[in-house]
């Protein structure tokens, strides 16, 4: 081979790895972003699912008191809620605590 075709060889040769440098930029960034966007989706899907939790104990105090208040006895009811508030306030003491 002579030495303008060893110089073009070269050049190719240095060209193509500039590109694969390139893609490997690229392809880390991209890596960076879809880290970031999946922990933003699992921290919406967290909050999500205490949202829900939150609904449900509020759709089952609602079907709790409309029983009640269909079977006239709302000293059960009474009581059901202050266990409830008792419960919660033991759940938020031992959040405070964490």
């Amino acid at each position: 081979m002579n030495t303008n075709s060893l110089n073009s060889e070269l050049n190719n040769l240095e060209r193509r790895i500039k590109l694969v440098i390139s893609e490997q930029v690229k392809l880390k960034n991209d890596v960076e972003t879809y880290r970031n966007e999946n922990r933003q989706l699992k921290e919406t899907v967290k909050l999500k699912n205490h949202e829900l939790n939150n609904f449900q104990n509020k759709f089952k105090l609602n079907q709790i008191a409309n029983n009640a208040m269909e079977n006239g006895n709302s000293e059960e009811l009474k009581e059901l809620l202050d266990n409830y508030i008792m419960e919660i306030d033991k759940c938020i003491l031992h959040l405070n605590e964490a």
